[in-house]
């Protein structure tokens, strides 16, 4: 019988008939996908039968919580990273770097994105390559970028017009590669919900439109990988940044009323400002300190400790921080009309105490449990998860293992 055994085997290696490298969780591949301006609630607000299947048979977060500030660029990379932003370095969408004396900015197209020198933390996909396991990315903020001297090992520029069917097939192109080139990591990304949400609130038929789009997408993913027989040897983790919450021209912080702008450079606004005197910092921050009941005003390195927001060069001197539901802005630009998402139906940016800014989780496949509604969890410990589950050594990180565990099937 053991010499049996041992042709089968001898013939498996001579023909090259690939082995399952899906067949156990710990060598199962990882999808993670990330759907832009997600709230937690959002789940509920409308039938999503696709979503449904996923968490039904995986595990799901109350919610994701998000690092501050609560923006797109800084959460991305927090949670590939395990970094919080003044650790990886992207602490705002919107920077300037005394050292380089240049600016950092995101969209379509920008030049400093695709500059690694920008980055001080080391994304999962970098540390799978770095291990000898294959990553392709279809679209997450920064992975076009050489980080650290790695690219993954097929990845594309953001390209917004991308559809979303298109960025579904090609998840599903990298796991016909074969065995020996197929992806052990791979990830997406989307903003329609994000887009739509700023557009119209998260109250809107709007954004209950978008969830529903974004299950019909999801869902196209579920049966590609059921029609290769592969759902259930797929992690997949659906995550989202932050929440929305809305806002109203009627709760403005105009910052003219109270310091002259002529004598500031704002790096970034609403509702985290970036604020950089051209002279002392003193006088700005005694006019501002007190200058509104729904403003809180931090001098560099006196934020709140529980915010990780005092200890990188490119925060600026001064951080202007709006309550919930409130804009900052100068009367002079407002009066010109909404020009940008602070001053639009709804933003995110605010503390991530507010609920209306979580995120969120769902894990699906052999490494997750199996119908279990956890609790709610920092985004920083996902970067160790998705280490496990890849049997991957991690990168120093802020994250901890111990946190996720609740979610893991072992």
């Amino acid at each position: 019988m053991l010499f049996v055994l041992f042709i089968l085997c001898m013939a498996l290696v001579i023909t090259g008939c690939p082995h399952d490298e899906n067949s156990e969780g710990s060598s199962a591949a990882l999808i993670i996908i990330s759907m832009d301006g997600f709230r937690w609630d959002y789940f509920d607000k409308t039938d999503t039968p696709n979503f449904d299947k996923l968490i039904d048979g995986g595990s799901r977060a109350a919610a994701l919580i998000p690092s501050f500030p609560s923006k797109t660029f800084p959460n991305h990379i927090t949670i590939v990273t395990g970094r919080y932003p003044e650790n990886h370095g992207i602490i705002a969408n919107r920077m300037y770097d005394p050292i380089f004396d240049k600016y950092y900015y995101i969209g379509q197209g920008s030049a400093p994105v695709l500059d690694g020198k920008w980055y001080d933390a080391e994304p999962i996909w970098v540390t799978a390559e770095k291990q000898n396991q294959t990553a392709m990315t279809m679209f997450w903020p920064i992975s076009e970028a050489e980080i650290m001297g790695v690219r993954p090992s097929e990845y594309f520029v953001y390209d917004g017009s991308v559809s979303h069917n298109d960025r579904v097939d090609q998840l599903l192109k990298w796991l016909d590669y074969p065995s020996t080139k197929r992806p052990r990591f791979m990830s997406t990304y989307f903003s329609h919900l994000d887009n739509i949400g700023h557009r119209y609130g998260p109250d809107s038929e709007e954004v209950k439109s978008a969830i529903r789009e974004m299950d019909r997408t999801i869902g196209r993913l579920v049966n590609g990988l059921k029609s290769r027989e592969i759902f259930q040897k797929v992690n997949i983790i659906l995550v989202s940044d932050h929440g929305m919450a809305t806002t109203s021209s009627d709760s403005m912080i105009f910052l003219d009323d109270y310091i002259n702008m002529d004598n500031v450079s704002v790096v970034d606004w609403t509702p985290v400002a970036a604020i950089r005197p051209k002279g002392d910092v003193e006088p700005i921050y005694e006019k501002l300190k007190n200058a509104h009941p729904k403003m809180s005003i931090y001098k560099k390195g006196k934020a709140p400790a529980r915010l990780h927001y005092n200890n990188h060069r490119r925060i600026q001197p001064i951080t202007a921080v709006a309550d919930e539901h409130w804009s900052i802005s100068t009367r002079e630009y407002f009066n010109e009309g909404d020009h940008n998402e602070g001053l639009g139906q709804a933003t995110h940016g605010y503390d991530p105490i507010y609920p209306s800014m979580g995120g969120v989780f769902v894990g699906h496949g052999p490494a997750f449990k199996s119908g279990l509604s956890g609790p709610g969890i920092t985004n920083i410990h996902l970067y160790e998860m998705m280490c496990k589950i890849l049997g991957l050594t991690p990168a120093e990180n802020d994250g901890n293992i111990d946190s996720t565990r609740v979610f893991l099937s072992q």
